[in-house]
């Protein structure tokens, strides 16, 4: 597995889509903290975060769009699918090579907080757990990527099947909170990450959410493993 990570941590940051995706959310959030910090006096990253976890279909398959797509352009996928990497670790190297970086970016992130540590009195418990929680989230946001893009022929296709099951959990976190039909209320709420996300930002700390995001990603990368596990059999 570690091969493999070391492989996708270096083809990220020796092409472009690493340091988009990481130009992408800088840009964004030092935008944030201007207006909502700096400008309007806020004492914590809620507004950052906040936007981040509802614009994140436009921002987390830029990670994974190349992940299995450039193997299968250049007809390499075969050596690697018949290598002695097993499935599960070909699928958790490319998987925890792009949490490395998501996690990268997060921690560039951390001069928000120095500043505000400097002229302000930041509320440490919520911007802690705005950090942790968005983590998470964004580990599971990778988990469905991931599982997309390994059933994805070209870089287009991961693309465009991430974005449109991003955009259908952050529309499910939307709709969970309006409508009250039974059942279909229900299993919107089990698929709604963004509301597990809403007590981290408030400093509220329960394991049931941390779990959930857990399992939700194992759930993924477990489908990942089956699709990709039928291509090496095919």
């Amino acid at each position: 597995m570690y091969i493999i990570f070391r492989k996708e941590v270096s083809a990220y940051f020796s092409t472009p889509f690493g340091f988009i995706f990481m130009g992408i959310f800088l840009l964004f959030s030092g935008i944030i903290f201007t207006t909502y910090n700096l400008v309007g006096g806020g004492g914590d990253l809620n507004g950052m975060f906040g936007l981040f976890s509802n614009i994140s279909f436009m921002i987390f398959p830029v990670l994974t769009i190349k992940m299995f797509a450039d193997e299968r352009r250049n007809g390499i996928e075969p050596i690697l699918l018949t290598s002695r990497l097993t499935t599960v670790q070909i699928i958790l190297g490319k998987y925890f090579a792009a949490c490395f970086l998501f996690l990268v970016t997060l921690v560039v992130t951390g001069v928000y907080v120095v500043i505000l540590k400097i002229y302000g009195f930041p509320y440490m418990s919520a911007i802690i757990g705005s950090y942790i929680g968005f983590f998470l989230l964004g580990a599971a946001f990778i988990s469905v990527c991931t599982f997309t893009a390994s059933l994805a022929d070209n870089s287009v296709t991961a693309a465009v099947s991430s974005f449109g099951a991003l955009v259908g959990l952050v529309m499910a976190g939307a709709f969970s909170r309006t409508l009250e039909i039974p059942v279909l209320s229900q299993i919107l709420s089990a698929l709604a990450l963004t509301r597990q996300y809403d007590e981290f930002i408030r400093g509220i700390f329960r394991p049931g959410p941390v779990v959930y995001f857990i399992g939700f990603s194992a759930f993924f990368l477990c489908l990942a493993v089956v699709s990709l596990g039928r291509r090496r059999f095919a």
